[in-house]
């Protein structure tokens, strides 16, 4: 059995029009293999006592005190070298457990033009079935089922995506999603390893990478900072290499991280190539 452990970086807002506003939203879909998550839970609880002593006194209190990746991310731009060579550390040891463990990559980047904002029900909802798809192709290969877990947010939105799902399984044409064994679940990633660990993934990497590649030159502000080109030169290649990817029936990649660019229509495959 696998879990897919979903959570998402950035708002539907339009770009620029308020400090916070963000160029892009994003998801990642962590594929984990329900018989490792033991020994993945342990090694992430080590990298917290490593990087963060005093978070917690005892161990297994380390994983109620998240490492969120927008904190990581905007370490990143920190001006103290020491801040930013702690969080590159950090970021390599939670990339070092997809590698260790096999965590498979899909995901999903809505980059907003210029001045649209996204449909907050509509961007959601067809990524977590587009991820879906490719969950189930992924489950499908390799002869197991699995289950989409989500990172809670509210109980309208949490309804409308676990119902779009449900629909895919139960239409009456038949169960497009058949290796999935459930509609998608949403949990609180206080105590869950694979949320806290795809939150880094989304919102400390693939959300700035993602930011610099798509929007750089043509949104200003903290999401498009030089700094996160050492995060491409870093992990690009180790990422790239974690993606679900493979050919449809008519000979057309699909899985891994999709890019839909309404900014500059450029293709996914620029999400993971490194700065010049």
């Amino acid at each position: 059995m696998y879990i897919c452990y979903v959570d998402e970086s950035g708002g539907v807002e339009a770009p620029n029009t308020t400090q916070g506003s963000t160029p892009l939203m994003a998801f990642a879909g962590l594929v984990i293999r329900a018989e490792v998550l033991p020994p993945l839970t342990a090694d992430f609880l080590d990298l917290k006592q490593q990087f963060f002593p005093r978070a917690a006194t005892r161990r297994l209190d380390h994983i109620l005190v998240e490492v969120k990746g927008s904190d990581l991310r905007r370490h990143v731009r920190s001006p103290a070298r020491r801040r930013r060579r702690h969080t590159i550390g950090v970021l390599d040891r939670v990339v070092g457990l997809i590698e260790r463990y096999d965590v498979r990559l899909i995901g999903r980047v809505w980059v907003k033009a210029a001045d649209d904002a996204l449909e907050p029900r509509a961007s959601y909802t067809y990524a977590i079935q587009d991820m879906a798809r490719h969950f189930n192709h992924f489950l499908d290969q390799h002869h197991a089922s699995g289950l989409i877990l989500c990172d809670g947010r509210n109980r309208n939105q949490d309804a409308q995506v676990a119902h779009s799902i449900f629909t895919m399984k139960h239409k009456s044409p038949g169960d497009e999603l058949p290796a999935l064994m459930e509609s998608a679940v949403f949990g609180r990633s206080e105590n869950h390893a694979g949320l806290q660990i795809a939150d880094i993934v989304v919102s400390g990497l693939l959300f700035p990478m993602a930011a610099r590649v798509y929007c750089a030159g043509q949104t200003d502000g903290i999401h498009v900072d030089p700094a996160f080109d050492e995060l491409r030169t870093r992990f690009a290649a180790r990422l790239r290499s974690r993606q679900h990817l493979y050919r449809d029936a008519s000979g057309k990649i699909r899985g891994g991280v999709v890019v839909s660019d309404k900014l500059g229509r450029q293709p996914s495959r620029r999400l993971f190539e490194k700065p010049a």
